[in-house]
């Protein structure tokens, strides 16, 4: 599955889950399964929001509003894409002496790696992108970043460095050294930030120089993730049909056309003709369908509306996806005063403060967390406690 075991490539892994799951006796033999995987996801979403809250209440009450959006975001998007790549390649199982070891402390032990690549990431990158400073560019670099890191990890099956090395270890570091190079050259390619010529942290060094304005630049790219997150709840359909197989780097490129058409489509609609700004769309269109998501399918273990197939059963996901987005981004923008203190303004006059907020604890902060509790740690105590109360049940009954 996605985040799951790494003994396929990880497109194939997510189309083979509703398969085997579909043909297991489970399925079909017991039915307070699906019952016990929405109590363990619900249960699961309400410690990852409690303890979203805590990081967030802690880090902001420490220091302040800004220290956390920019440091702590920051900190927590460098170690994204490693968190990803140790949940789809690695299968939280590499190296062995770590995926052997029993729950709690295998999670304990995961989380800290996790912990370790980003100081490492953030460090490089604070030096090399921003130039020993903390600027919304390097904000932005790390942002792509995750979404590349989805992109080449999920649709692409870690092609082309998957050609090279059958070492999972290899594999994995590999994936990641090429997912940064290939941020850099898309960054060079298509950011611009000559707008924040006179900002005080300015220079024309920082500058990529890219086609287009780095705020349309971003919002697109974030938009992009989402449609990747929405082709992934559709198990890559219809992807397959057309790439018979799952020839690589063919399926990537089919992948990402498909991705890159709807992803036009949609900013087209919601900012060139509806007008909406476009950090206001990012934060309450991408941001928020992402983050339903992973709530759909990584709280949910995969195996929400099992019994559908293909396209039904990505259609049924996503309108769970749409109305969880539409709940969460009212709670943390309800919760936004309640953290802050005061409602923060929105719009570019202000640096988009509101948005920024709400997009940081969401994504920078929560989306990590939810792969800590899920991936990481296994659910655990949830899910230990979950078998538990399944197997007295079970003594009971015979």
């Amino acid at each position: 599955m996605l985040f799951g075991q790494p003994d396929r490539l990880p497109h194939l892994r997510i189309l083979l889950l509703a398969e085997s799951f579909l043909a297991s006796e489970n399925f079909f033999n017991l039915e307070g399964l699906t019952v016990n995987i929405i109590i363990t996801g619900v249960l699961g979403i309400l410690l990852v929001l409690a303890l979203s809250a805590a990081l967030i209440a802690g880090f902001t009450s420490a220091v302040d509003t800004d220290f956390f959006l920019n440091w702590v975001g920051t900190f927590f998007l460098c170690g994204t894409p490693f968190q990803i790549m140790l949940a789809v390649v690695w299968g939280h199982q590499v190296p062995a002496a770590v995926g052997n070891l029993a729950q709690p402390l295998k999670g304990f032990v995961l989380t800290g790696m996790f912990v370790v690549a980003g100081a490492v990431v953030m460090a490089i990158l604070l030096f090399t992108v921003g130039q020993g400073q903390m600027t919304p560019i390097l904000i932005h670099y790390a942002i792509q970043s995750v979404g590349v890191s989805l992109l080449v990890i999920i649709v692409f099956g870690c092609w082309p460095v998957n050609k090279l090395t059958d070492n999972k270890v290899l594999l994995g570091l590999g994936t990641l050294v090429y997912c940064y190079i290939l941020n850099f050259i898309l960054f060079k390619l298509f950011y611009d930030y000559s707008f924040f010529a006179g900002a005080p942290f300015y220079t024309e060094a920082l500058n990529p120089g890219g086609l287009f304005n780095g705020i349309t630049a971003l919002t697109f790219a974030v938009t992009a993730v989402a449609l990747v997150m929405v082709l992934i709840m559709f198990e890559m359909w219809p992807v397959p049909k057309i790439v018979k197989g799952g020839a690589q780097p063919q399926f990537g490129l089919v992948g990402t056309a498909w991705v890159l058409m709807f992803s036009a489509v949609v900013y087209y609609i919601f900012v060139d003709i509806i007008g909406m700004e476009p950090m206001d769309f990012m934060v309450q269109g991408p941001v928020c369908i992402i983050f339903g998501a992973f709530l759909v399918d990584n709280m949910m273990q995969f195996q929400l509306f099992a019994n559908l197939q293909q396209p039904l059963r990505g259609v049924a996901k996503s309108v769970v996806c749409l109305i969880g987005a539409l709940v969460m981004y009212r709670l943390y923008e309800w919760a936004l005063p309640l953290f802050v203190g005061s409602t923060l303004p929105a719009g570019p006059a202000t640096g988009y403060a509101k948005e920024a907020w709400i997009g940081t604890a969401m994504l920078g902060i929560t989306f990590p967390v939810i792969n800590i509790v899920s991936g990481a740690f296994e659910f655990w105590p949830i899910q230990r406690a979950s078998k538990e109360e399944s197997a007295v049940a079970s003594t009971e009954g015979i």
